[in-house]
């Protein structure tokens, strides 16, 4: 007979990969952690993010906290475990009869053209300090539709091959994806590789983290593929608690912000630019697995929550349709 720990595992397998809306979904992802589950065992037996675990955990729990009524829960505390499994029964209780919430009114979140991008790119060209390096990274952020803190652990191994060859079919390692998990890694972009060159070729010249002559370009493979200001990559720093895969990269992410001031973009951040990618995917006829499976998202429902389809006006659907 299976240990208690073990018919555990075993219910919540069976819980959260039995196909069910995203509510639902979110609700058994309470239950579990209510259980005794972890956040990471949740994350590991769905194929989702840590983050993505707490933020669905986190919704249902301030639900609760605002429509249950329940004593000594609220809306700060909700996402701490120990404060919902203090709570334990009267949580499980509440949500037996608990209605999902109403359906949020969509973002307006902008989706940018080719003509915005390139333009963009003229002004970060006329206004940037580091004009190559620059480029390259807001190409890069277009291109693959990667998160900055994954954009700033690439090595010249991800991008070039041993002969200085572009990588056209790439791999988003272990340890350079934010979810730990790899997926595959797409440079089929003229405009990422003329600005690449370019950048790749001045690193060159001034010597900046060469390697071996005749191979990846003379780089060194496991160098940064961008080495910011300071000439040794962006720094990324742990935070949280202990055994925590969580990093942050505030270098990058400022430059970014820089970058679109530059580019003269209002309300664009990088969030913008995988919502752009995901609707340049869509168009282009990919589904949502496909487009989960470039962004890192590993739930078809999760990339309809954070990417859904652009509903495009009537008028420009019925335009020239002989």
């Amino acid at each position: 007979m299976k240990g208690a720990r073990g018919v555990q595992e075993q219910e919540l397998s069976d819980d959260l990969r039995h196909p069910r809306p995203s509510w639902d979904l979110s609700i058994a992802m309470l239950r579990a952690v209510l259980d005794g589950a972890t956040y990471d065992a949740v994350a590991a037996l769905h194929e989702v993010s840590r983050t993505a675990v707490e933020k669905r955990i986190k919704s249902v729990a301030t639900h609760l906290a605002s429509n249950a009524g329940i004593d000594g829960l609220n809306e700060d505390g909700a996402a701490f475990v120990r404060r919902l499994r203090l709570h334990r029964a009267a949580l499980l209780s509440a949500l037996d009869c608990l209605e999902p919430p109403a359906e949020p009114v969509a973002r307006n979140i902008p989706i940018l053209s080719e003509m915005e991008i390139a333009a963009g790119a003229l002004r970060i060209r006329g206004r940037s300090q580091h004009p190559l390096e620059d480029l390259a990274l807001y190409y890069m952020l277009f291109a693959i539709g990667a998160r900055p803190l994954e954009i700033a652990r690439l090595e010249i191994r991800d991008y070039l091959d041993l002969a200085g060859g572009v990588r056209r079919v790439s791999v988003l390692r272990e340890d350079v994806s934010i979810t730990s998990r790899a997926r595959p890694l797409y440079f089929h972009s003229a405009r990422l590789d003329e600005a690449l060159d370019a950048y790749l070729a001045d690193r060159i010249r001034r010597g900046a983290g060469l390697g071996v002559e005749g191979q990846y370009r003379g780089l060194a493979p496991g160098s940064r593929l961008f080495l910011s200001a300071s000439g040794k990559g962006f720094e990324i720093t742990p935070y949280g608690e202990a055994g925590q895969r969580r990093f942050l990269c505030r270098g990058i992410q400022e430059t970014y912000r820089k970058l679109f001031r530059y580019a003269e973009f209002k309300q664009v951040t990088a969030l913008t630019a995988r919502h752009t990618v995901a609707d340049r995917l869509y168009t282009r006829g990919a589904d949502e697995a496909q487009v989960g499976l470039l962004l890192g998202i590993a739930e078809r429902s999760a990339v309809r929550e954070q990417f859904p389809r652009r509903q495009h006006a009537m008028e420009e659907l019925t335009r020239d349709l002989v």
